[in-house]
């Protein structure tokens, strides 16, 4: 007899972490550094976390809270898919800043969080046990936000072994779409999605708009539901900086896939973005939806009840993006900040010879400590991981779970710190390397 007292749902959750570090991340978090009082403390660079621009916004939100009445709407119920004052405001910003290209209200929608947003287009868009095809390596997370309510299934597509195969071009072409789909169909598995992230979460790399429309055609006419996530849009690399300059052969510029979407005009194309990364507020909870399928936007508002954004929270957004001159200088300060943390960590990673993925945006740097694993298996990695951490206080992100085949690859946030504690970071990194 079984005497757990949960659903065989609720046993699952219970037993297993959201993702691999939550543990050693808790105990790290009661342990930070701080130069003078707890200088062999931890450095925290697995959790996707812009500090960089924290301040930036907490002094915006400030000002809002302390210099504007709330409206009454607040208080009330509102439009499940977001208020319509906030959602005329989101999309002249996305018109504006993110997409270049006319957003209409009627085709955004507001979720808690980008997780919830992700977790109710998969409800929406395929039905349990169909398939998202991501490109390996990515978010490891993806895996519950698809499957543990929708129960869709994930599929690693490996476009690369080395990380060296594909420098900082974005992988994903028709061939090894085709390839997929043939093997999906083989195996009686339905291929319902292709998600992409860009710039892309651990890799940096960018998708331009010939690539995403050459996707997007494919997708088309496999009746397949392309999902490009955002994200990171505003988080990007100045490539052209001397020290990095060199990592970059071709030139691809950031292109919004809602540009595609306007031209395709098809029910099979969405795209997400959210406030947590670019705009260091992942604890607002904000996470935006973009379709031009009347269908899903009507389920999306019926579906969406139990992921609706707090109205406080949607009022304060709605009145920052308001702010057109923050924003302007915002989104080009954030750049400038990401490119210096982004090159304290490629000094170090060239130094000692260690490859790396060279990123054109995100938070992150996809690297390889392979040659420093005492085996090539997934418990070799899994100790070189936590010895690391035993040793310099710096916690990684680990491969487990990106879906890559290849052992001892490692994912650093380089904006998870202030500049001058993720040096120290990269400095305890480097000896421990040296010393191998």
């Amino acid at each position: 007899m079984n005497n757990n007292s949960l659903s065989l749902r609720g046993e699952e959750l219970a037993s297993n972490p959201a993702r691999v570090d939550m543990e050693l991340f808790f105990e790290a978090s009661q342990n930070l550094y701080c130069p003078e009082t707890n200088p062999d403390g931890a450095f925290l660079l697995n959790v996707a976390e812009n500090h960089l621009m924290s301040g930036y916004i907490k002094k915006e939100l400030t000002d809002i809270t302390l210099n504007s009445s709330i409206p009454d709407w607040v208080l009330n119920y509102t439009d499940p898919s977001g208020h319509p004052e906030v959602r005329e405001t989101i999309a002249l910003f996305m018109e504006k800043h993110l997409c270049k290209c006319p957003i209409h209200p009627d085709t955004i929608g507001f979720s808690a969080g980008a997780a919830a947003i992700i977790e109710i287009s998969s409800f929406i868009l395929a039905d349990k046990g169909e398939v998202v095809v991501i490109p390996s390596p990515s978010y490891p997370v993806y895996t519950g936000d698809i499957g543990i309510k929708s129960g869709l299934e994930r599929y690693d597509l490996q476009t690369h072994f080395h990380i060296e195969e594909t420098g900082s071009a974005a992988p994903v072409t028709i061939p090894i779409l085709e390839k997929a789909k043939t093997d999906l169909v083989a195996k009686g598995k339905q291929f319902k999605i292709l998600l992409i992230t860009s710039p892309d979460n651990p890799t940096g790399c960018m998708y331009g708009e010939g690539q995403l429309r050459e996707l997007a055609n494919w997708c088309i006419k496999n009746e397949v539901h392309m999902v490009v996530n955002e994200i990171y849009a505003f988080s990007q690399i100045d490539t052209s900086d001397d020290l990095i300059s060199i990592d970059y052969k071709e030139d691809v510029k950031y292109s919004s896939f809602a540009n595609v979407m306007k031209d395709l005009h098809s029910d099979y194309l969405h795209l997400w973005y959210g406030l947590s990364k670019d705009f260091a507020m992942s604890g607002l909870r904000f996470g935006i939806v973009h379709s031009l399928n009347q269908d899903f936007m009507n389920a999306f508002r019926n579906g969406n009840i139990p992921h609706m954004v707090s109205n406080h929270t949607q009022w304060m957004i709605g009145e920052l993006f308001k702010r057109n001159d923050f924003l302007e200088d915002y989104i080009q300060e954030n750049k400038k900040q990401v490119t210096t943390s982004y090159k304290e960590v490629v000094k170090t990673l060239k130094k000692i010879g260690v490859p790396y993925v060279p990123a054109r945006g995100s938070l992150f740097i996809w690297t390889d400590l392979s040659k420093y694993l005492k085996e090539d298996t997934d418990q070799g990695q899994e100790d070189l991981w936590i010895s690391i951490y035993k040793n310099t206080g710096v916690l990684l992100t680990p491969g487990a779970g990106f879906g890559h085949q290849k052992k001892g690859l490692f994912r650093i946030v380089h904006s998870a710190l202030p500049t001058s504690h993720l040096k120290v970071a990269m400095e305890k990194l480097e000896r421990y390397l040296l010393a191998q």
